[in-house]
């Protein structure tokens, strides 16, 4: 094999694409290159920064019902997709649900933030855990799960009972990626009142927004991976386990069978995709992303 394989290694690398951006885009390489029968290839490293905005395009809409004299009301708040921080994301939840679209006679939203440790607690802030307080001086309401959110069954009673948007329950782009509330509805086909507080405590408040990133290409590779939402042109998964700002550093697992079938053919024009578990593809805001693929033969 040796003497048929010309090229051993391809660095990729966003900042040399031909069209696209670094979230999708088009890679040509110099010549054309023959990979025999046999052939193999693994991803041995891949590297990027932690780029995109805690709110982003794929979990910007926080879902809430709200309840009034006896009228529900399903409302979506967009929150404003840029970087945050706890106490800045807690402003802008804060600022939102007092905005438009309120039901009528719903009172003042207010969200707070603590922690584990309690508000004036003695131990390390470090070692707790943040979470947000949503409280309303009139009325009631519930947020809806992300699993409810993704059941067609939700969706018809949100857009019926509650009178509640449209939206795509395939992919809600729901803010329970970031926190998310456990006293809403185990049952949405039968609505419970003790479902409505007027206060809400979340779950811990996760700003990461993704915890792994998936390299795609519909143009290398066999489609012998099944991705989270049935998807088969993933190459490469890589945790992330950085917060924002930071470099996402990733080497292959050293499985000698984690490989990408790729014998006979020719490869110049490549397509690859930076996106999350559900599909969406990642903006990094102007930064880029690179990895090395190393061809080999088949192991035996």
């Amino acid at each position: 094999m040796s003497d048929l394989l010309s090229v051993r290694k391809l660095y990729i690398d966003s900042r040399f694409l031909k069209s696209g951006t670094p979230s999708s885009f088009d890679f040509e390489l110099p010549e054309i290159v023959e990979l025999p029968r046999d052939t193999v290839a693994y991803i041995t490293e891949f590297t990027a920064v932690c780029g995109w905005d805690t709110v982003n395009d794929s979990n910007y809409k926080f879902y809430i019902v709200e309840q009034h004299s006896g009228t529900n009301k399903g409302r979506v708040v967009e929150l404003t997709q840029q970087p945050y921080d706890s106490e800045s994301l807690r402003a802008e939840l804060e600022t939102k649900l007092n905005g438009a679209g309120k039901l009528a006679g719903m009172g003042t939203y207010s969200v707070t933030r603590t922690t584990s440790a309690g508000a004036t607690g003695n131990v390390s802030l470090g070692a707790a855990y943040r979470y947000y307080s949503v409280s309303v001086t009139a009325g009631n309401f519930w947020m809806p799960s992300h699993a409810q959110l993704r059941n067609e069954g939700f969706l018809s009673i949100w857009t019926s009972t509650f009178a509640g948007p449209v939206y795509s329950a395939a992919n809600p782009r729901d803010t329970n990626e970031l926190f998310n509330f456990e006293a809403a509805l185990s049952d949405p086909s039968s609505p419970s009142a003790t479902a409505y507080l007027s206060t809400h405590v979340s779950s811990f408040i996760d700003l990461r927004s993704k915890h792994s990133l998936f390299v795609h290409s519909p143009s290398f590779g066999n489609y012998t991976s099944i991705g989270p939402n049935g998807t088969r042109t993933i190459l490469l998964k890589v945790p992330v386990d950085s917060a924002y700002g930071s470099v996402i550093h990733h080497q292959h697992s050293g499985h000698p069978m984690d490989f990408i079938e790729v014998s006979t053919r020719g490869l110049k024009s490549l397509t690859f995709e930076l996106r999350d578990a559900r599909g969406n593809l990642v903006g990094l805001n102007g930064g880029h992303w690179s990895m090395t693929i190393v061809f080999a033969e088949r192991p035996r």
